[in-house]
């Protein structure tokens, strides 16, 4: 989709606020009948059309606020006025970066939907929506490094779209991924030493399955890839799917929390992570095995696999139609 939302909200100023009225300067998203822009108080504002209109109670986060069947009040470029009813969906609040994620959000939402989409749609894409939006406002105190390596592994794989569809749906997900008979966990760590925390269960896969890890290292770097412009690139790389797009966003939002504004600034080793990059079979990892004592559980540990030998991929592969879909293309 070619639509740039972000630069929308460059280009336009707020309308001017009359007492006891909101106004929206927009302009109308090319085919359908829906708009973007800025309300009043000169937050971003997502303005959606549809071929009925059914009354629902408004949704009112910290940082989102829905109306839905709204009479709006549209300025468009020229200046004109006019009203017309509409689910009005406003980013309330004047930080920069977030207003930008809205926008981009946004896009996909607008693609979702389509060009006519019915009141039922609407309300389903905004429930979505709110539930992302309700995740970036809550702490979550996950590592930003380890998000960068899965989504590099999510860019670098031989299909992205199957390892998108394949990522953990919460953060508490056994597997990073996990689908059909594939069980694949990402580590990455910043000490160029391949150390890692398992929990028992990640070394001990389902009877069935095949366990694989991939290790990197991933540093700061200041002229390095931002985390933004990763999203961006697996973005392009599933284009034609929006719900798959939108799966990303919301796997980053519960991974971030509140943390997001400042995570997506965040630049990193490009270079260094791609080359430090290696698979292993998770059954060879030094792990704690076998029966426990019922009196212990969530076991976890530190297992040192610097001196492991790189998994068999074609013994591996040859265990899984899908194993090679997830892999990174240079193995």
């Amino acid at each position: 989709m070619n639509l740039d939302l972000a630069a929308i909200l460059v280009e336009l100023e707020p309308p001017t606020r009359l007492e006891g009225e909101t106004r929206f300067r927009v302009r109308q998203i090319p085919n359908g009948g829906h708009f973007f822009g800025r309300d009043s108080q000169g937050q971003a504002c997502l303005l959606l059309d549809s071929g009925d209109h059914s009354h629902r109670a408004p949704i009112r986060l910290a940082l989102l606020e829905v109306h839905f069947a709204m009479t709006c009040r549209i300025v468009d470029d020229s200046g004109s006025e006019r009203t017309q009813t509409l689910t009005s969906i406003v980013c309330r609040t004047n930080d920069e970066v977030i207003g930008r994620y809205f926008a981009h959000v946004a896009q996909t939402i607008v693609a979702i939907v389509g060009a006519s989409p019915t009141s039922n749609e609407v309300a389903r894409a905004v429930r979505r929506l709110t539930e992302l939006f309700q995740n970036l406002s809550r702490p979550t105190g996950r590592s930003v490094l380890g998000l960068f390596g899965e989504l590099l592994a999510i860019h670098v794989s031989n299909a992205p779209n199957i390892a998108l569809s394949a990522w953990r749906s919460t953060v508490d997900d056994r597997f990073d991924f996990s689908i059909e008979d594939v069980r694949l966990e990402v580590k990455a760590t910043s000490d160029r030493i391949r150390a890692h925390y398992f929990s028992r269960e990640q070394c001990m896969p389902p009877d069935g399955t095949v366990g694989v890890l991939i290790s990197l290292f991933v540093e700061r770097g200041g002229g390095g890839l931002s985390l933004a412009e990763l999203i961006q690139r697996i973005e392009r790389q599933v284009a034609d799917d929006p719900d798959l797009i939108f799966r990303l966003h919301a796997t980053i939002a519960s991974t971030l929390g509140n943390t997001t504004a400042e995570a997506f600034a965040m630049r990193f080793d490009e270079q260094l992570s791609r080359e430090s990059m290696q698979v292993y079979d998770l059954s060879q990892v030094p792990a704690i095995r076998g029966e426990l004592l019922p009196e212990i559980s969530h076991v976890r540990f530190r297992a040192d696999i610097g001196q492991l030998a790189g998994a068999d991929l074609a013994r591996l592969e040859s265990r899984s139609r899908l194993l090679r879909d997830l892999l990174p293309k240079r193995m």
